[in-house]
């Protein structure tokens, strides 16, 4: 990807959105999350009597499995939600920071710049993580899933949520995420939004997405805002 194509994506940005899980870190590195998936269709299966009835997209993907169960309002949403943000603190404690992370949250601050979380994880297990790692006091603010699981991205709500807080413009802010629905909801929100290919095959979809520019490395962000 062209430098300028990403320096222009943030030219007059003051106020830099990081998704969590992949700009930051692998949530699910040590505790994988098709295993979490499994756990939370077993416990679905124990207290309902049935196998998890709703379509997810991807099996091994728990967020799915909770975002399902929110809308097609499943009178067992709490509890998968509930197991979901058990799963997501256990799983912070092990987990490590992307390559590069830090040093885009410290090119933030240098830079004049702040840096933000939108994700669709829980607000406490992102904050445990960037208390973990010395980083809580460089962040803020911290948008979680809500507990409307409607609410999570690709839908604009969280982005706009940390707007509110920053009491910032949508065209002074951007959003970088790892996939579609990061990108979906920057643009829903008025927000640019700029992709993190962190697989292969994800730099097509996130283009594909809309996404202003796509990086391969969270150091590509950090080197731009240091040098812009």
């Amino acid at each position: 990807m062209s430098v300028s194509v990403l320096r222009g994506a943030l030219s007059g940005v003051q106020h830099v959105l990081l998704d969590f899980d992949g700009p930051v870190c692998h949530v699910f590195a040590a505790l994988p999350a098709p295993r979490v998936a499994q756990e939370l269709n077993q416990l679905y299966q124990e207290r309902a009597g049935a196998a998890f009835p709703w379509h997810v997209s991807s099996h091994g993907d728990p967020l799915e499995v909770v975002q399902a169960a929110g809308q097609n309002d499943d009178p067992h949403l709490r509890m998968l939600a509930d197991a979901l943000t058990a799963a997501e603190l256990r799983a912070v404690e092990t987990a490590e920071l992307t390559p590069g992370a830090l040093q885009a949250i410290a090119a933030c601050q240098r830079s004049g710049r702040t840096v933000s979380i939108v994700s669709n994880n829980g607000e406490e297990a992102v904050r445990r993580f960037l208390q973990r790692h010395g980083v809580a006091d460089l962040v803020t603010p911290v948008i979680g899933r809500s507990s409307n699981v409607a609410l999570m991205k690709p839908d604009p709500f969280p982005v706009r949520q940390a707007l509110q807080q920053l009491g910032a413009r949508p065209e002074e802010a951007v959003l970088v995420g790892d996939s579609p629905s990061d990108v979906q909801a920057a643009i829903g929100a008025g927000v640019r939004p700029v992709g993190y290919a962190n697989k292969d095959g994800k730099r097509a979809r996130l283009a594909n997405a809309g996404a202003t520019a796509v990086i391969s490395s969270m150091g590509d962000l950090a080197e731009a805002l240091t040098d812009g």
